[in-house]
């Protein structure tokens, strides 16, 4: 799923990560702060595949005056999507779209993001499955778009969203194999994801809050910038397909 991306924008979050990847392939040590994978190398196990094409999943806001709207929507118009709230203990149904910064994202027809105004790619469903898809996305849309919104107010959003946009540009994107539900509630989620790094894997929690205001999931960065780490069993996460 990594590419490198002709479109040339902003990739601020993952710059940083691509970076420390870098030591850890040369250096060989293994800690803990943020990393990233080179999309030119070789994962050590296979990645899922990606379509060709990049056009958005159809929804009712998918039209060429919807893609050119401004970021910031209306509160609470998200449609109506998937109400089941099993475990996903297999991997959902999943396509592969680009998002406008350039990074390949897993979407789902029945777990959103259900809309993409701009830059801002939104409204998933209200269960396990819809945190998988939202996670990933609204920390893309924060840190690569500039959308603030895709958080929940805190201090802690505020100065992380500030230090990403003062970080320098790159189009290198990292490689997202699988992912695991940590915690999962009506109210709230976490979510770690998974990818390659050169001979050994890396991962990051994501957590999520409910908004009721918006109907949809937002990122909570209260406990502060979501870390990479040295996968010990990457077996234990659920390939993305």
């Amino acid at each position: 799923m990594a590419e490198n991306d002709p479109l040339g924008r902003n990739w601020k979050l993952w710059g940083g990560i691509l970076a420390f990847i870098v030591v850890i392939v040369i250096a060989g040590l293994v800690i803990f702060p943020r990393v990233n994978s080179e999309p030119e190398t070789a994962p050590t196990a296979p990645a899922p595949s990606v379509p060709v094409e990049t056009a958005s999943p159809s929804s009712p806001s998918d039209s060429p005056s919807a893609s050119a709207s401004a970021s910031k929507p209306a509160s609470g118009d998200c449609p109506a999507l998937s109400t089941d709230s099993s475990f996903p203990n297999d991997a959902p149904a999943t396509e592969w779209k680009r998002h406008p910064v350039g990074m390949l994202l897993p979407v789902s027809a029945e777990h959103g993001p259900a809309k993409m105004d701009g830059d801002f790619w939104r409204c998933f469903s209200h269960t396990p499955s819809g945190a998988i898809f939202a996670g990933l996305t609204l920390l893309l849309d924060i840190s690569g778009a500039g959308i603030i919104e895709a958080a929940v107010e805190s201090p802690e959003r505020d100065q992380l969203f500030e230090q990403w946009m003062a970080l320098e540009q790159t189009s290198e994107y990292p490689v997202i194999s699988g992912y695991r539900i940590m915690d999962s509630s009506d109210d709230a989620a976490s979510v770690e994801y998974i990818g390659p790094a050169g001979s050994q894997y890396v991962s990051t929690r994501v957590d999520l809050l409910w908004d009721e205001n918006a109907n949809d999931w937002r990122l909570d960065l209260s406990s502060g910038e979501p870390a990479w780490d040295i996968a010990t069993d990457p077996s234990a996460y659920t390939d993305l397909k």
